[in-house]
């Protein structure tokens, strides 16, 4: 099994520590640490699940939206994934940094085993279950089932009739079939916050978001899993795509030390974006590297500590090219062969000798 992400490390597990010793607690209901409600509404929020029945393209469907206490979240998940086939599609939802986008959907190759869904939930528990910026969910697309955790820390679950029985079994186990009056915490007046945000609250710091942020987090599983964003076109357009901020990972020439850094870039399409990249990795004599993540942002945002290369030019009146740049975040990388993935999904180059 996978170390835990936020457990194997010292210092983020003091932070997390901390946190949930502040966590509301009501009734025994055990709020997640990214939910903020008014204290007149703590007492509403109960236990419990809605059931509904529908017809859908895969034929006849039972729809659960379960409201269940934040302790026992993942013990609830990881018993419906038992039921699950051995190879499933994973599915996580994020908060999306894409001016045209509220939320990035994104899936995973549609090969990947149960065995490790388990452990990429486990390895990131605290992230899927305490975190309002993401959710984490399974799918297996033959039959339609899913089970999904939103950003409220709900769960939802699209079950084939073959199943249900087993379900309502286990969610009996939970006492959670009783209560037909259940208020979800997703029906009251409330505030989403990232683990990023409240471990900056925490610490006075801003220094280590880096170790909670979502963005960094699920960016750093793509290339393994195969995750793209499937809702790229789904919002209207709000910003034309030329204003782009491209995350660049890799490795230097003596391939030993991984290093991770970001660009504001003007150009008109992805392929222009692509190649200004390139030849800055170029000039940096850098062989091994990937876009790691591209989103579109206004023009107009403030950005702070950005080396801004175009000197009294504001991002919306640059020119062709890369207008500022990022610090280089550099760390050790034991292994070159995960910067050498060439997948359809994943931009990744090496360069010819």
């Amino acid at each position: 099994m996978k170390v835990n992400y936020f457990s194997k490390n010292r210092k983020r597990k003091t932070i997390l520590d901390k946190l949930k010793e502040k966590r509301l607690v009501y009734n025994g209901f055990q709020y997640p640490l990214g939910i903020m409600t008014e204290l007149d509404n703590i007492n509403i929020v109960t236990e419990g699940c809605k059931v509904e029945y529908h017809n859908t393209q895969l034929g006849d469907m039972y729809f659960y939206t379960v409201s269940i206490s934040t302790e026992k979240l993942s013990s609830l998940l990881l018993k419906v994934l038992k039921i699950f086939p051995s190879y499933i599609t994973l599915i996580i939802e994020r908060s999306s940094e894409d001016i045209n986008r509220e939320y990035d959907i994104l899936f995973s190759d549609p090969d990947i085993s149960i065995k490790e869904a388990k452990a990429v939930f486990r390895r990131y528990e605290e992230l899927w279950t305490e975190c309002s910026f993401v959710g984490f969910g399974v799918l297996d697309e033959l039959s339609g089932f899913e089970i999904f955790i939103n950003v409220h820390k709900e769960i939802e679950m699209t079950v084939p009739p073959k199943y249900s029985d087993t379900i309502d079994k286990i969610l009996n186990k939970f006492s959670l079939l009783d209560n037909e009056n259940v208020k979800f915490l997703s029906e009251m007046e409330h505030w989403h916050y990232s683990l990023s945000y409240l471990t900056s609250s925490q610490t006075g710091s801003e220094k280590c978001n880096y170790a909670f942020d979502y963005y960094y987090i699920t960016n750093n599983m793509k290339n393994r899993y195969g995750f793209k964003i499937i809702n790229l076109h789904d919002d209207d357009i709000q910003v034309a795509p030329r204003w782009w901020c491209t995350t660049v990972k890799g490795l230097g020439k003596c391939k030993k030390r991984m290093f991770i850094t970001s660009y504001y870039i003007l150009a008109e399409t992805f392929e222009e974006m692509e190649t200004l990249v390139d030849l800055e990795m170029s000039k940096h004599k850098v062989d091994y590297y990937y876009i790691h993540d591209n989103f579109n942002i206004d023009p107009e945002s403030e950005l702070n500590s950005f080396n801004i290369i175009e000197k009294n030019k504001g991002f919306k009146d640059a020119t062709f090219g890369i207008w500022a740049e990022s610090d280089i975040f550099i760390s050790d990388a034991k292994s070159i062969v995960p910067y050498m993935i060439n997948k359809p999904y994943a931009t990744t180059y090496q360069k010819s000798i």
